[in-house]
C-alpha cells in the first residue's frame, strides 16, 4: 500500500483520515461535498454540490501496510519528497502503458468546458445581482468604463501598475500592459512598477516585470535605480537578478552613491561581496568625497567594521 497526502483549503470545516482500502477508489463525504479517489498517481477527482469540477494532484510519499488520505485545511500541495518533477509518476506510468478502470482522465476536454461554461454562469449572474445593487448614477459610472479608466483610478502618488505590483497582482498587472500601459511609467517620485516591486520584496513580480521587458535601468526622481533598492532592502536574489540582466554595478545616484555604498551603509556583507565580484568599483567616491571603506570606518571600531573593511581591503582579488 502507498500513503497520499491531500491537503484541501476549499471544504472549509472538513477535516478527516480515510483508510484507502484494497480496491482502487473509495467515495466519502460531507453534507456539502464529496470526493472520488483515485489510485492513479497525479489525479484526484473532487466533486461538490454545485456541480463545479476541482482538479487537484497528489503523489505518493512513502510505502505501508495500510495507506491514509489526509485532508486538512490549507493549500493544496505535493508533499516535498526531494524527488525532481510533480509529473515524474506520471510519466512513469506512460511508460508502463497501464491503463486502470477507475482511473479518471481530469484533464479532459470536456472538464474544462464545463469548469469554463460554470464561471461564465457565475460571472452572468454576479453581473445581474450587481446591476440590481446600483443605484442609477452608479451604473451610469460603470457603464461609461468599459475598459480601465486609469485617469480616474490614479493620481501623482498612486499609480494602478505601482500598487498592483505591491500587491502581487500580476493578472491585473498584465490586463493593464494589455491595454497599453506603459510598462517603465513612473508615479510622482519617478518610481516604476519594478521600484516599488523591489521596495516590497516580491520577487515573483520582479520576474514577471522582468521578463515582460521592464527597463531594469530606470532611475527615480533622486537617481537611484532598481539595483539600488533591491541593495538598500537587502533583497539578495533580486540583486542576482538585476545583475543577470546587466545592470550597471556602478551606477551612481544624484548624490554619487553607488550601489556598494548602500551596501557598506546598510552593512550587508553577502551583498557587498557579490557586488565586488561583479564587478563594483570600491574606488568610487561620493560627491562629498567618501569611498565605501570610509564609510565602513565610520561605524567605529566593532566587529561589523573590520569585517567590512577586510572585505573591502582583499576584494577583488586583483
Amino acid at each position: 500500500m502507498t500513503n497520499f497526502v491531500l491537503k484541501n483549503s476549499y471544504l472549509h470545516g472538513f477535516s478527516t483520515f480515510v483508510p484507502l482500502p484494497a480496491p482502487n477508489s473509495i467515495l466519502f463525504g460531507t453534507s456539502t461535498s464529496k470526493v472520488l479517489v483515485s489510485s492513479r498517481q497525479g489525479s484526484v477527482g473532487l466533486s461538490v454540490t454545485d456541480k463545479q469540477l476541482i482538479k487537484v494532484r497528489f503523489c505518493a510519499v512513502e510505502s505501508k501496510q495500510e495507506a491514509l488520505l489526509q485532508t486538512q485545511m490549507g493549500e493544496w500541495e505535493d508533499p516535498d519528497d526531494g524527488s525532481g518533477s510533480e509529473y515524474d509518476d506520471d510519466d512513469d506510468d506512460d511508460e508502463e502503458g497501464e491503463v486502470k478502470e477507475n482511473d479518471l482522465d481530469f484533464e479532459s476536454d470536456w472538464e474544462e468546458e464545463r469548469s469554463g461554461i460554470a464561471i461564465s454562469k457565475y460571472e452572468e449572474d454576479l453581473l445581474k445581482e450587481v446591476e440590481q445593487l446600483l443605484e442609477p448614477e452608479e451604473r451610469e459610472i460603470l457603464n461609461q468604463n468599459a475598459t480601465p479608466n486609469l485617469g480616474k483610478i490614479s493620481t501623482a502618488k498612486w499609480k494602478p501598475l505601482q500598487t498592483l505590483a505591491l500587491s502581487m497582482q500580476i493578472r491585473y498587472m498584465d490586463m493593464l500592459l494589455d491595454g497599453g500601459l506603459d510598462i517603465d511609467s513612473v508615479d510622482k517620485d519617478g518610481l516604476t512598477a519594478l521600484h516599488k516591486a523591489i521596495i516590497g520584496k516580491k520577487e515573483a513580480v520582479i520576474s514577471h516585470l522582468l521578463r515582460k521587458g521592464a527597463n531594469p535601468h530606470v532611475k527615480d526622481g533622486d537617481g537611484a535605480t532598481p539595483l539600488h533598492y533591491a541593495v538598500q532592502v537587502g533583497a539578495m536574489q533580486s540583486v542576482k537578478l538585476l545583475i543577470k540582466y546587466n545592470v550597471d554595478v556602478n551606477v551612481a545616484d544624484n548624490e554619487g552613491w553607488t550601489p556598494l555604498h548602500i551596501a557598506i551603509q546598510s552593512r550587508n556583507r553577502d551583498i557587498a561581496k557579490v557586488l565586488l565580484i561583479n564587478g563594483a568599483d570600491k574606488s568610487r567616491k561620493t560627491k562629498d568625497g567618501k569611498t565605501a571603506l570610509d564609510m565602513s570606518l565610520c561605524y567605529g571600531r566593532d566587529f561589523k567594521s573590520y569585517d567590512l573593511a577586510k572585505l573591502l581591503k582583499i576584494l577583488p582579488v586583483e
